[in-house]
C-alpha cells in the first residue's frame, strides 16, 4: 500500500466510526422526542426545533414508539378528562 492508500483506508475508519456514533445520538433523539412528547410538548415542529430532526423522521420516531402525533388532540383529551375530579351527581 502506498500512502494514498493508507491514509484513505484510515480516514474511510474514522468515517465509520463517526458513522455509528451518529447512528446512536440520532436514535436516543428520536427517543427524547417520544420522552418530550408524553410529558406535555405535543408538537412536532417544536419537537423538531430542539432535538434537530426533521418532521418527517419525528414522525416515523413517534409511531415506532407506539405514539400516534396525529392524534395528539385526543390523547390531550382523554388525559384532561382522566385528571378532572368527578362531578357529584345531583
Amino acid at each position: 500500500m502506498d500512502m494514498n492508500e493508507n491514509r484513505v483506508s484510515s480516514l474511510t475508519d474514522e468515517a465509520t466510526e463517526l458513522v455509528e456514533q451518529r447512528a446512536r445520538i440520532v436514535g436516543r433523539l428520536k427517543d427524547i422526542a417520544a420522552e418530550m412528547w408524553r410529558a406535555g410538548l405535543q408538537n412536532v415542529r417544536d419537537l423538531g426545533r430542539r432535538t434537530g430532526l426533521s418532521r418527517t423522521t419525528l414522525y416515523a420516531a413517534l409511531r415506532e414508539r407506539g405514539i400516534e402525533p396525529t392524534e395528539r388532540n385526543k390523547e390531550q383529551e382523554r388525559q384532561q378528562t382522566h385528571d378532572r375530579p368527578l362531578q357529584a351527581e345531583r
